[in-house]
This record gives structure tokens, sequence and C-alpha cells, in this order.
């Protein structure tokens, strides 16, 4: 078993398309040379050091962080009582995190055991497959509303004009956001996401702010005058006699954003650009519409947003592989890291929308199995058919090499996608 070596001991990656790519050390997870060729890390992680101590360097978390990165540990940590997510104290991020961030470790998403269960059944009935199937409609007529409109256009960023709507829709109508209130709502996710990405500017840090006034707003709103929406439905709920305190409230709704709104539009951006760095792929979608969900799952295995799960931490002494990691570590699953991994999946690295089975990590696994992996499955189904089916000659306006990604920790989140209809 190799140990991880020190900083220093390698050049910095090279650039896609290259012939041979180098790893620098210690690996930081947000660093550029990461979000160039997150691959070429994955690869010598599983092969020389699946347990490894890195970095994580962001507005978020700076600290080292342990990385495990093959399927199988992968896995297993995910229901490994000894990496809680909310150890006592709670979670480790939080001591990073801005006030209005700070909210989000009161969602479920930071909770374990019976808190999880509790928060996790009295938001779950909106999203249970006969639910979901119930919103396709809604979800088919944002997608062709949208798509009538920019059909005329000569080039179109696709991630902010078509993949970003419909989520955001979506989520603001299950939430209860008044259509007067979407921009700010919108704003304010913006101004959430935009704080992740790097050093948290000021303008970032106020509309996130703002982001957590307006939710409170509206929590106290929908007390007043009850909607037929989620957030109505949550403030009513009662499980065994207890209902969500404001706090959870609020971080209820932040989850919501987070799980069904960025990472749903980032997939839809991500699927577009796998399918046409893909022809052969994409002629054979267009041949066989059926296989549409089987070609969700593999661009979430492929090319999936998430690259890994929330930060767990280590609640004792554990030895793995070799490496001790000690209690108090922060611990970080690289699930994308495990959906290439070549003991699982045969010939990992091709995109193929025919592979079955698919026992992708991409929604996670065990108790924190992502709660709207339904819903995001079925807005990437039906915004790409609505897509392909309309625009059979649809094409980058730029060179693929101008496709650049944010520097977003564990996010796989295109900048821009410029396209031409047709």
């Amino acid at each position: 078993m190799t140990t991880s070596p020190t900083a220093g001991d390698g050049p910095a990656v090279s650039a896609p398309g290259t012939s041979v790519s180098s790893v620098s050390h210690p690996i930081t997870l947000d660093s550029p040379e990461f979000v160039v060729d997150p691959q070429a890390h994955f690869t010598w992680l599983r092969t020389h050091a699946p347990v490894y101590r890195g970095r994580v360097d962001s507005s978020l978390v700076d600290q080292d962080v342990w990385i495990v990165s093959r399927y199988a540990d992968c896995k297993s940590l995910l229901t490994d009582d000894r990496f809680p997510r909310s150890p006592a104290g709670g979670p480790a991020i939080a001591s990073g995190m801005p006030d209005h961030l700070r909210l989000l470790t009161e969602s479920m998403i930071y909770k374990d055991s019976h808190e999880h269960r509790r928060l996790r059944r009295l938001v779950a009935k909106p999203f249970t497959p006969r639910a979901i199937e119930r919103l396709g409609q809604r979800v088919s007529e944002l997608a062709n509303g949208l798509l009538d409109d920019l059909e005329a256009r000569d080039v179109v960023d696709l991630r902010t004009e078509f993949a970003l709507p419909v989520p955001m829709t979506v989520i603001s109508e299950m939430v209860g956001v008044d259509e007067a209130d979407r921009e700010r709502f919108h704003r304010g996710v913006q101004g959430l996401f935009d704080g992740m990405a790097g050093p948290e500017q000021e303008a970032d840090h106020d509309e996130g702010a703002a982001l957590a006034e307006f939710v409170r707003e509206l929590i106290e709103r929908r007390r007043s005058v009850p909607g037929d929406d989620l957030l109505t439905g949550l403030i009513q709920a009662e499980e065994q006699g207890e209902r969500l305190a404001d706090d959870e409230l609020a971080a209820m709704v932040f989850t919501l954003i987070t799980a069904g709104y960025e990472t749903t539009y980032n997939l839809i951006t991500n699927a577009v650009v796998t399918l046409l760095d893909h022809p052969e792929q994409l002629a054979l979608l267009r041949a066989d519409p059926s296989l549409m969900s089987s070609a969700v799952e593999e661009i979430v295995r492929y090319a999936g947003p998430v690259q890994s799960s929330e930060a767990l931490t280590a609640a004792e002494d554990v030895t793995w592989h070799g490496r001790t990691v000690p209690a108090g570590s922060l611990v970080l699953p690289l699930l994308a890291a495990a959906n290439h991994d070549p003991e699982v999946f045969a010939a990992p690295e091709t995109f193929d929308i025919t592979r079955g089975p698919n026992h992708h990590l991409g929604f996670g696994h065990g108790e924190h199995f992502c709660l709207g992996a339904n819903l995001a499955r079925m807005e990437a189904r039906v915004a790409l058919d609505a897509l392909l089916r309309r625009n059979p000659g649809l094409t980058l306006a730029v060179d693929r090499e101008q496709l650049t990604l944010d520097p977003v920790p564990m996010l796989v989140r295109y900048r821009s996608l410029p396209v031409r209809f047709g």
C-alpha cells in the first residue's frame, strides 16, 4: 500500500487531451489542476492511495480532509456508524460557514439516525414516485415553453436559459414562492452558490443572507395564509406529535434548493455536453428514445454534477488500507471516483447509455440516499426528451475547448453552454 506523498512531489496535472496526466500533492479537491482533470486524480487515488490525506481550500472549508475513492469503500463508508455527518457538537464543516449557510446544518442532510429519519419522513411525501409522475406534465410544459421562445435565436446559453429555469420553476412552485418573488429568490440562490465557488464576495454574502431572510418571511407568510405547496405541508405536518421548529423549516427549504435546484440544472447541462461529446451515443438515443432512462443513469455515473457526499467526521480512530484516520477528521467519499472504479464497472471510461446493471453511487447510498433522486431523474428525462426531439441538429456554438468549469468544491458546473438549435 502506497501512502500519500508529501507536498511538492509531482508536477501540476496536464490539460485534458494530452497523452500523460500527472498528479501533484497534496491533492486539493477544488484546485484548478483537480477541476481540469479529476479523472486522472481519481485513477491515481484508487490505484495508489484509496485512503488519502488531501485538502479542501474554499470559502466554506480550508483544512485537511481524508479522501476515500474505491467503490466498495465509499459504499461501506456511507453506512458506517463510525463516520457520522453530525457528531457531538455538530458537523465539522459548520465552523467555517457564514451565519446564513450555517442554517444548512439544521437540515436532515447533516443529521444522523433518529433525527435524520424524523425529518425525512416529514418531507418525503412530495417525492414519492407517484407524486413525481404527476409533476412530469408540468415539467414538459415548462421545457417546451422555453424552447418555443428560444429556438428562434441564433445562439442560446443552454445552461442559464433552459437547464436552469426548469428546476428553478419547479422548486419555486413546490416550495410556494409566488411568481412576484421569483427574481428575488433566484438572486439569493445564485449568491448562495457563487459564494461557495470561491472566496465569498460581499455581494454574494449579502444575497445569501437575504435569501435566508426571505425564507423566514415565506414561512411566516405561509403560516398566515396556507397554500397548496410543500412549505405549507411542512408547517402543518406532524410526526409522532412533533412539528418542525422554525430553524428546521428554514433549513429544509435551503436543502430543497440545493438538492432540487443547483444539482438538477447542472445534471441537464452535463447531459447535453456529454451527449454532444459522444455523437454515436446521441445517435443511438435519437434512434431509440426508450433508452432515455438508461441514458440518464449513465450520465449520472459518467458525468454527474455531484462528486462527493456531504462531509463525514470520524468518531474514533479508524485504520483503513494501512492508514489511520484520527478521530475528529473530516472524511469525504468520492462518489465520482467510485463510479469509475474498474472493479465494478466494465470499461468505466466508456460512456455507454445501454450499460446495465448500473449501480452507480451518484445519488448516494444508505439512509442519506438523495430524497430528490426521482425528481432529478424525471426533470432530466423530460427536459432532454423535449430538447433532442425538437432539435435534431443541436450543436455547440463554440469550440469544445472553450467550455470551462467553475472551481466549486465537489460540483461539476459549467459556466455556460452556448448552443445552436436546429
